[in-house]
């Protein structure tokens, strides 16, 4: 308790007030003892303020408790830090006449460790002793209006704040101030008006103003005014004068104290003022950056190498900028971010990504920056402060900007200006590159020093530039540049003598510059931006084009947007406090870079120091510039957005996926293995969890002894995701699963049908058992609140804490909108959560709302980690929560900006640790239990998140991926491929998941759970929880990062800090007094009618303010007996009489009626269930007082309505109505933001309403009373049309709801326009949403066109009408679908229908003219099937089998198909070897980008046309898309990419132009030696291909056939090799024609590259009869005779009219079947020992796995043509070659095979009985593969080789048993692809580059650039 009590004696006015302060640490019982002169009746007083407030703090002191000196506050303000950076730094600034040198002892101005209320106090006396302002002006100063875009607000006053706004920014935040100096007493409220303030004025001049009505009995006929303060307000008593004085009058006093709007027009600055006063002449001339191009031609990403030193890629520029400029906004994503934090990445973040932005929950109130952009501003004056102390014209010598982002022209303006004696300096922000790491440190103090220099000259502006980064220069960070100068002139005093303007190239998304002014830039000129925009332009990538004008405005209009979020999510209004407040935490960054830098941030880890910040400076720096340019010429994604292979790491990857859904799917406990381990890693990769080891017991636990699985799963919940979010199928399928295991899953925040929560199927119950309250109030009905386990308030979501969300129209289906009370197809707004809680006092209010709208539910709020959040945490237990979630940063979303997503909350291991241990310290923490939330999904994470103090975990990503997700993350654009995350008919059918799924993997993870119970000593999970011992920290190995940070913090026990505490969690129950609720005396006198025994009842109670929520629980009785329909009408009767207290029937259920005599507090009829709420005024007030001119209800009043009726004569406060969705509402007057949100339901408001009215409004329909003619200025336009009341359906219900209105409150007002009725309708005026128009238009539309169907079904001659009865199908919408056939006896046989149309493609034409749909190409076009040439005619020649041009006429239809997947597993381990960009460079087929698609494939490729034609496309098999429909061509589109640039000559020789002096010997010509070679020469070295035979290409030449692969293709891609440098020399033997030794010894590295060309035997009876050949010498042959280099003495394999046998299958097999058709064989026959595999994937062969199926390639199908047969036979073993007379093979023996498994699980191979038979074979070909390698060069190096007799390698390397020798290739890894062979070359050449050079630029996996220099090790690490 806090007390506030100023005063001095009655009577004599001329006597001085005596101001006394009583503070205390007090409950108001104890007030009057404590003071015991407040009970003496002598102590009088002309004012008095009393201050009792809810302390959220958990550690009070007797110095912190209010009043301060003049003030008393209740509230956040949020913008602090910065207030108190820039009233110290105003100290340099100030001077006063009065004090003289005398005022320096008044500094600080600020104390030190005060709360945020005792500052205000600080600066509030400061402003009103010595800086010659009223203490109601200083307030004002302080704390003003939402001015900036009020059209209604005086230009007077208008001028005052913007004046006032030059020499003080606003202190933020919901707050309410009373203050008092002994005259006056008063208060202000904040700018958005969210704290209510209620306050009576009665016939004796007295004022009674409190946070609510009812605090004092006063009685009614004594009042003369009942008011309430509005936003941004004043309410003023003058006790000299005696007066009450209005707010307008008293701003309008204080407004013209000053010429103010004279001296604005005189002084301020403006750029058009600099621009019209600019030396013209002198031309503007732009700055030329061609020096930063190279001359090497690809995108802009590739020609300006600025781009890669400021770590721009190609996502951050076609994800991020793009869409910013292209739609004006920030572009979406979802599913969270699941990448590393900063700390942990290892390529090189920049430093904008160490900053987390802080948001607010609970104790203030984001704000919808959109909907109530009203007080919004992004308007801030910049350079040279004047000094506050002196009011006057000097404050406007200042730059006024109404946005911070600066075009190029501005710049050039602002440096070149001398206008009124600014001038500005410019502060080069680089250092030279030789300085390497050390540089970095004393170049930031150069740069201060510099800055502090320029402001002692005299410079009113200084331009943090890094434009002079290049070559010779690096750039210092622009956010350490600029944090350090900042803080440097804040220490100096120099701050408010300049403005700081960033010049970077740095900034480039709405964080970066967030980050930016939040650590004190004025301004920003982001010039790279604008530049790389202007070269898209230039490149046809910006449609539709724009100009440079176009291109800033946009980019402005997306960023003023996301500022504003930014802004917003914190509760903060204006820019202009938002600057330098700091309102970030730092994760991973030292304490050093933090003191030098970023002053008062929180860096709770430690991290990473300003050598490791200048490494990775250097290492951007060294990608840009390294003079041998290898594969860092192209600019690519390393993967921050989306997985790639070689990119940035990800939790969930394509192995994690694909394994945690064969575990599930199979049931397999190994299966599971195996995701924990890929899971394991990912998670060292990414988290703080992943650097903590656990601490097992010296003893491990028999695992029977551990608690058993089924009590575990009991602490596990499925994530609120909601219906709307994921689908009905999805949603319902983790309900039924969560309930089988008795755990709980979550409704999310958009409701639960009745059909669902009244289920009781034992087995597929798909009710939800905790129903989410979020800020939408989707559905929250008294029923649907009553029929639940856990009520959930969300206060903030994982991924975009502080932000609210969107449901677009296209999503609100039918059965969506019935569930969230909406109408389908009306989008759906979830704003912010800001209405009713926006407090610490409100939640504790809503807590009680639910607890009493369902006693028996456990009541939850849902947090998120960020510092701060255990204070938050205790503030919620107090507030009687029984459940807190704390959700990490990592969460998935259905949909946010990225901004959001990437950039906003901390991980969950901060916020569990952090607030288990402030609960335990205050005693707390068994009176609620703790979840942790967020990418939890093995064992090991649950188990780290109980040991620091978790008694419950969430789960929602993993059981989304176990139904079948495969992170897509295309969530927001309702596209899911999976049936999951979308709305879509046609693809909610592809959903696969089932309960099964879900249950198993709980199981199993529980059972994981166990086994690590086990090894740590705990038999039970309580015995867990909060014990941080058995953590240590353990940094992973794969992150030298990792070893900076300190995770002592976390790893905290609790119990070291108070020991002896209960923290079983809910083993306290919390006390809400439910005893002595009034609603007990209700029940019990309803109780006949609750039973049925009685069909109505009336009573009569008394209400009191602290009767809070009064209706909801007798509304529980209702609904849990009658659900939704309630009780009918008028069953339960209530008049009352008094003061209602908050959320006064609240939930009120169908059946109640109450009247309400009186008055009443915020929250009325919150949540109106179908009950009815009248409210009017006492009868015995004085005659002369107007209901309409007085407030009767306080703020957000039937808020989430979704049924009933509300009557209130008198006005409403702020955000009536707010997301009324089906209540009728009548009032005679509101505040601020009327009809918010609403999307149903209909509004009347008989008289003034605030501004902002309707703004968000989709739906229902208001009536606005408008006599002023002042409706049209303050309603909200942009979502609804303003019309005349003129329609008869209109005016009749106007009229009757206007009766019913008077009828129930007696209302004068109504009365008079009754009698004046249908005249008075005119003034009336219908607010209309045009989204609730469309939808009505659309269906009238549909209406008379189904009619008119049926008109012409009615006059049918063939159609005979009969009076016949309709079942109604259960699917309505296939109704009208049906057919004759499904018509019996006039009845719907229900069990025929089937949809009409199976899939959408079957509707859809193939016309190439046709605009393509990228976005849902998949499920609208087909896979092309050409793309072989027809049968009969390619069999007539030797030509490539390949439809190219076909292929080429429908590739962009084809590459629309490519979904862009968000883990694309065409490229992981089960994909393309290479890693190859398969969707980038779809993409850009698909936009006809062909040469950039081309650079693309080359990043990770060299040879796409061997691999186009040759490679079997495991990339194919592990596409997306393939999960339920055919792949996308990737295999066909990769090739016409290559085949292009041949064509058009975009394949040009590009030698290096240095050599480094090394060079390498390659033995082997093959697929990995030409890769290699490639690669090496690429980056300067010197490379010499040795070749045994006569022609280049090994196997590509001579082992695969010319139909497959043209051999003038491979002889193309040689000469191209030639060109560029690479040495080849043939018809070369190593180890016989040259010693392997030599070569070695004459070159720097020796590559092996020798394929594997030890064929496998069959050594079975007759094997060397002549006939019988190895497949290579087969093909070899015949692939020399065909290309005329034989030799004549050489012979070849001629199968012509011979039955020939081919033993194998796979490629090589295929070859030889194609080879003998074209020779003429009579027939072909394959014998493959394995069984026919099946035609679809067998259980055991899941997706993204190579599918094992039957499948028949290009010689198959020929065969079948020629021979009328497929040549294959399956499950046959050949028993014996059989020869004739000559020793020539005439036939094979062979015996039929059967396959089973034995008792160990092995197969084993038995011959069928009876089965032998003889094949004819006049030529047998053994195509069985290989062994290994040729041995000579082996043996003569003596390398080492490993059991399958291919050469050794050490581990994860290229390096041999030799020093300096390397084997890459089939030689290395036994017999392979193609695709294998390359990328073995390429990474075998990065190796030896790396070791010849110390580094490398070419590409690792997935054509990924990795820097390989290593940081210095952190002290005491070694």
């Amino acid at each position: 308790m806090q007390v506030f009590a100023l005063g001095g004696p009655q009577g004599n006015t001329g006597q001085k007030s005596v101001l006394v302060k009583k503070p205390g640490l007090l409950s108001p019982c104890q007030l009057w003892a404590y003071f015991p002169d407040l009970s003496d009746p002598d102590y009088e007083t002309h004012v008095a303020i009393i201050h009792s407030r809810f302390s959220t703090n958990t550690f009070p002191s007797w110095e912190r408790a209010h009043p301060q000196r003049l003030m008393a506050h209740n509230g956040e303000i949020n913008t602090l830090r910065g207030n108190v950076n820039l009233m110290h730094a105003r100290e340099g600034v100030m001077h006063s006449p009065e004090y003289g040198d005398d005022l320096k002892k008044l500094f600080p101005i600020v104390e030190p460790k005060l709360s945020d209320s005792g500052i205000v106090d600080n600066v509030l006396e400061f402003l009103c002793f010595t800086g010659q302002r009223s203490l109601p002006e200083a307030m004002i100063t302080m704390v003003p209006e939402a001015w900036q875009n009020d059209v209604t607000m005086t230009k007077d006053k208008k001028a005052f704040y913007k004046w006032s706004s030059f020499v003080m920014e606003p202190w933020d935040g919901p707050a309410l101030f009373t203050f008092s100096d002994g005259r006056y007493v008063g208060a202000v409220l904040d700018r958005n008006g969210l704290r209510p303030s209620r306050f009576y004025v009665t016939k004796s001049n007295v004022m009674y103003m409190a946070s609510e009505v009812g605090v004092v009995d006063v009685p009614p006929e004594e009042i003369v005014q009942k008011g309430r303060l509005k936003p941004g307000r004043m309410l003023l008593v003058d006790t000299k004068e005696k007066i009450f004085k209005r707010d307008d009058i008293l701003k309008s006093e204080i407004a013209n104290l000053r010429p103010i709007q004279q001296w604005l027009e005189e002084e301020v600055l403006t750029m058009d003022t600099l621009y019209d006063n600019h030396n013209h002449g002198h031309k503007l001339a732009r700055e030329d950056s061609s020096a930063h191009l190279t001359d090497y031609r690809g995108s802009v990403m590739e020609e300006d190498r600025r781009l890669a030193l400021f770590g721009w890629n190609i996502e951050a520029v076609t994800l991020l900028i793009l869409p910013m400029v292209q739609n004006k906004k920030e572009a979406l994503g979802s599913m969270g971010n699941d990448t590393p934090l900063a700390c942990l990445s290892r390529h090189n973040p920049r430093l904008f990504e160490y900053f987390k932005q802080l948001f607010a929950q609970v104790t203030n109130p984001p704000i919808d920056p959109f909907r109530e952009k009203i007080v919004m501003s992004l308007a801030c004056p910049i350079g040279p402060e004047g000094n506050i102390l002196e009011p006057g014209v000097a404050q406007c010598r200042r730059l006024w900007l109404e946005q911070p982002i600066l075009s190029r022209k501005d710049m050039r303006v602002i440096k070149a200006t001398t206008y009124r004696g600014w001038k500005t300096m410019v502060l080069n922000t680089v250092y030279d590159v030789n300085d390497d790491t050390e540089g970095l440190v004393p170049a930031i103090d150069r740069v201060c020093q510099e800055a502090a220099d320029a402001v002692e000259a005299g410079y009113t502006l200084l331009v943090l530039s890094d434009k002079k980064a290049g070559q010779n220069f690096v750039p210092i960070s622009s956010v350490v540049a600029l944090g350090a100068i900042h803080h440097h002139l804040i220490k100096k005093k120099l701050r408010m003598r300049v403005g700081l303007i960033v010049e970077t190239g740095e900034a480039r998304e709405v964080h970066d510059l967030c980050v930016l002014l939040g650590y004190g830039a004025d301004a920003i000129c982001p010039y790279l931006v604008f530049e790389t925009l202007s070269m898209l332009r230039k490149e046809g990538k910006l449609t539709p084009f724009m100009n440079d004008q176009d291109i800033y405005l946009s980019y402005i209009a997306a960023v003023a947007r996301g500022i504003s979020k930014v802004m917003a999510k914190m509760g903060i209004s204006t820019l202009q406090s938002y600057k330098g407040a700091q309102i970030f935490e730092a994760v991973g960054l030292h304490q050093s870079v933090i003191d030098k830098c970023f002053v008062g941030t929180a860096s709770r880890i430690g991290g990473v120091t300003f050598d490791v910040l200048a490494l990775e400076e250097l290492n951007r720096h060294n990608f840009a510039y390294d003079h041998r340019y290898g594969d860092n010429r192209i600019v690519l994604s390393p993967g921050f957005y989306q997985w790639r292979d070689g990119g940035e790491k990800h939790m969930n990857d394509p192995l994690t996926i694909a394994n945690i859904q064969d575990a599930v799917r199979s049931k397999n406990y190994n299966s599971y293995a195996k995701f924990a381990e890929s899971a394991w890693e990912s998670t060292q990769n990414c988290t703080l969890r992943g650097q903590m080891e656990l601490v097992f017991a010296d003893e491990p636990l028999d695992i029977s002894e551990v608690e058993d699985v089924s009590s575990i799963v009991k602490r596990f919940v499925t994530g609120a995701m909601s219906f709307g979010s994921i689908s009905y199928e999805a949603h319902s399928t983790l309900a039924i699963a969560m309930n089988r295991i008795g755990a709980k899953s979550n409704t999310g925040e958009g409701g639960e049908s009745p059909d669902r929560y009244l289920s009781k199927d034992p087995m597929n119950n798909t009710r939800s058992a905790i129903k989410q309250v979020a800020s939408g109030r989707f559905g929250v009905t008294s029923s649907y609140v009553s029929h639940c386990d856990e009520l959930q308030i969300k206060m903030a979501q994982g991924a975009k804490p502080g932000e609210g969300g969107e449901l677009p129209g296209y999503k609100v289906t039918k059965e969506i909108a019935a569930t969230r009370h909406s109408i389908p197809g009306v989008g759906l707004i979830s704003p912010p959560p800001h209405h009713d809680i926006y407090s610490i006092e409100d939640i504790a209010q809503l807590i009680y709302d639910l607890k009493a709208a369902n006693p028996v539910a456990r009541i939850s709020v849902k947090l998120v980690s960020e510092v701060g959040v255990g204070v938050i945490a205790s503030g919620i237990a107090k507030a009687k929560a029984e459940h807190i979630v704390i959700s990490g940063h990592d969460g998935g979303t259905g949909a946010s900006s990225w901004t959001g997503i990437k950039n906003a909350g901390l991980p969950w291991e901060l916020g569990i640790s952090e607030t288990h241990q402030t609960l335990v310290m205050n005693n707390l923490r068994s009176r609620v239990v703790l979840q942790a939330d967020g990418q939890i999904r093995t064992g090991r994470d649950v188990i780290v998140a109980a040991l620091l103090g978790a008694d419950e975990v969430g789960f929602s990503t993993a059981p989304l991926i176990a139904m079948g997700c495969t992170m897509m993350r295309k969530c927001h654009l309702n596209t899911c491929p999976v049936g999951i995350a979308t709305q879509d008919p046609v693809l909610r059918k592809k959903f696969r998941g089932t309960p099964e799924n879900v249950v198993n993997f709980m199981f199993m993870l529980a059972e994981d759970i166990r086994s690590h119970m086990a090894r740590l000593g705990f038999r039970t999970f309580q015995e867990m929880v909060g014990r941080a011992d058995r953590l240590t920290s353990r940094p992973t190995a794969n992150s030298e990062k990792a070893k900076y940070l300190d995770l002592e913090g976390i790893l905290t026990c609790a119990w070291k800090l108070r020991s002896g505490i209960n923290i079983v969690g809910g083993s306290v129950a919390q006390n809400f007094s439910h005893e002595i609720r009034l609603d007990n005396v209700a029940i019990e006198k309803a109780k006949d009618v609750l039973d049925g025994k009685a069909t109505k009842v009336e009573m009569a109670l008394h209400a009191r303010n602290i009767d809070r929520t009064f209706g909801a629980t007798l509304s529980h009785m209702i609904s849990m007996k009658y659900g939704e329909a309630g009780l009918p009408d008028n069953s339960i009767n209530i008049q009352m009489k008094g003061t209602g207290g908050q959320s006064f029937c609240a939930f009120l259920a169908h059946g109640i009626y109450v009247e309400l005599e009186g008055d009443a507090n915020d929250y009325v009829a919150k949540a109106l269930s179908g009950g009815e709420v009248v409210i009017y005024p006492p009868k015995d007030m004085s005659a002369d007082f107007k209901s309409e001119d007085n407030i009767i209800v306080g703020n957000v009043v039937l808020y989430g309505a979704t049924s009933g009726k509300a009557f209130f004569r008198g006005q409403t406060a702020e955000r009536f109505c707010v997301r009324n969705s089906g209540a009728l509402a009548v009032c005679e007057g509101c505040g601020d933001h009327g009809c918010e949100y609403m999307t149903g339901g209909r509004a009347v408001v008989l008289g003034l309403t605030g501004r902002n009215f309707a703004a968000g409004m989709s739906g229902g329909i208001a009536y606005v009373l408008d006599r002023e003619k002042l409706f049209d200025q303050r309603c909200n336009h942009e979502s609804v049309e303003v019309l005349p009341v003129d329609s008869a359906t209109d005016l009749n219900w106007l009229r009757d709801t206007l009766q019913e209105f008077v009828n129930k409150t007696g209302s004068t007002l109504t009365q008079t326009l009754l009698a004046d009725w249908p005249a008075s309708a005119k003034l009336f005026v219908k607010i209309f949403p045009y989204e609730y128009q469309r939808v009505l238009a659309e269906a009238e539309a549909e209406a008379e066109e189904s009619h008119e169907d049926e008109l012409t079904n009615l006059y049918d001659e063939d159609t005979i009408v009969s009076e016949v009865v309709l079942q109604t199908p259960k699917d309505q919408k296939h109704f009208d679908m049906l057919d004759d056939d499904d018509m019996i006896n006039g009845a719907v046989n229900v069990e025929n229908i089937e949809p009409p149309v199976s899939d959408i493609e079957d509707l859809v034409s193939d016309d190439e003219d046709e605009t393509l749909d990228k976005a849902r190409g998949f499920v609208k076009y087909r896979r092309a099937t050409n793309q072989y040439r027809p049968v009969a005619a390619r069999l007539q020649d030797w030509g490539e089998v390949y439809n190219h041009k076909g292929i080429m006429k429908g590739i962009t239809k084809q590459a629309a198909r490519c979904m862009d997947c968000g883990v694309p597993f065409c490229q992981s381990e089960n994909g393309c070897p290479l890693g190859n960009l398969i969707p980038k460079w779809n993409d850009l087929v698909f936009h006809n980008h062909w040469k950039e698609a081309l650079q693309t494939l080359l990043q990770t490729n060299n040879f796409p046309e061997f691999t186009g034609r040759c490679c079997p496309a495991p990339c194919e098999g592990s596409c997306v898309l393939a999960i339920g429909d055919p792949a996308v061509t990737i295999k066909n589109i990769e090739n016409a990419i290559i085949d292009a640039a041949w064509t058009n000559g975009w394949m040009e020789p590009d030698p290096p132009t240095n050599r480094t002096g090394k060079t390498i010997a390659i033995v082997g010509s093959g697929p990995s030696g030409l890769a290699a070679a490639a690669q090496l020469n690429k980056v300067g070295h010197t490379v010499t291909v040795y070749e045994r035979n006569d022609c280049l290409g090994g196997l590509l030449r001579y082992g695969i056939p010319s139909m497959k692969l043209g051999k003038d293709v491979v002889q193309r891609r040689v000469d191209f090799m030639k060109a560029e440098g690479i040495n080849f020399k043939t018809n070369v033997k190593v180890g016989e024609d040259v010693s392997a030794k030599d070569l070695l010894d004459q070159n720097d590295a020796l590559l092996l590259c020798m394929g594997s060309a030890w064929a496998r035997d069959l050594p079975i009876p007759g094997r060397k009869l002549d006939g019988i050949h190895y497949a290579m010498n087969f093909l070899e042959k015949w692939q020399r005779k065909h290309a005329g280099l034989a030799k004549p003495t050489d012979t070849f394999i001629n199968a012509n009219d011979k039955e020939v046998i081919i033993i194998g299958g796979g490629d090589t097999g295929v070859d030889c079947i194609a080879t003998s058709l074209r020779q003429g064989a009579r027939n072909v026959t394959t014998f493959e020992i394995l069984p026919e595999p099946p035609k679809e994937r067998a259980a055991n062969n899941p997706w993204p796995l190579w599918p094992k199926i039957m499948r028949s390639d290009y010689g198959h199908e020929e065969a079948k043509l020629k021979l009328g047969k497929d040549p294959r036979i399956f499950s046959i073993m050949s028993k014996e070659f059989v020869g004739d007379s000559e020793g020539h093979v005439c036939g094979i023996r062979t015996v039929l095979v059967d396959w089973t498994k034995d008792d160990t699980g092995r197969w084993v191979m038995n011959e069928v009985p009876d089965s032998e038979k003889m094949y004819p074979c006049d030529i047998a070909i053994l195509a069985m593969g290989f062994l290994g390698p040729e041995k000579a060069v082996i043996e003569s190096l003596s390398l080492n080789q490993d059991p399958r007799s291919n050469i050794e390698t050490h581990s994860g390397s290229y390096a041999t048993s030799v020093m300096r020798v390397y084997a890459a290739g089939d030689c290395r890894r036994g017999q392979s692809l193609v695709v294998h062979a390359i990328n073995e070359g390429r990474q075998a050449a990065r190796q030896i580059d790396i070791d010849l050079m110390g580094q490398t630029s070419l590409a690792a996996a997935g054509g990924v650039v990795q820097p390989i220099r290593e940081m210095a090790k952190p002290n005491g690490v070694v």
